[in-house]
């Protein structure tokens, strides 16, 4: 008989198996993936108002006092510093504002 006749639930709770190779990687992952690779200043690429500029860079620099779940940005490790700033420069349209960011570190071992 066809299960959807059958008197039988057609979704039920169940967690995905947990093997990383379905997750998707979140804009602020890759991001502070590759700025962990430089020792300098980087430049995000993506324009933001100012108000959401102002607060996902004040995210970034408090990240090592916060609990990592609260955070807005994703891709930030426990124990992570970061400096973080926001403004404009001659490639951002007016209106938009962009994000800098460069890694600190992990507490016990930052970086110069």
């Amino acid at each position: 008989m066809d299960d959807l006749r059958e008197n039988k639930p057609h979704a039920v709770p169940d967690d995905p198996p947990d093997n990383g190779q379905w997750r998707r990687q979140s804009f602020w992952v890759l991001a502070l993936r590759e700025a962990r690779q430089h020792d300098r200043w980087v430049r995000i690429q993506r324009l933001y108002t100012a108000s959401t500029a102002a607060q996902i860079s004040s995210d970034i620099r408090s990240a090592h006092m916060r609990d990592l779940k609260t955070l807005r940005v994703r891709g930030i490790l426990p124990g992570e510093q970061w400096e973080s700033r926001w403004g404009t420069d001659d490639k951002c349209p007016p209106g938009n504002f962009a994000i800098w960011v460069r890694y600190r570190g992990n507490g016990d071992t930052p970086s110069s």
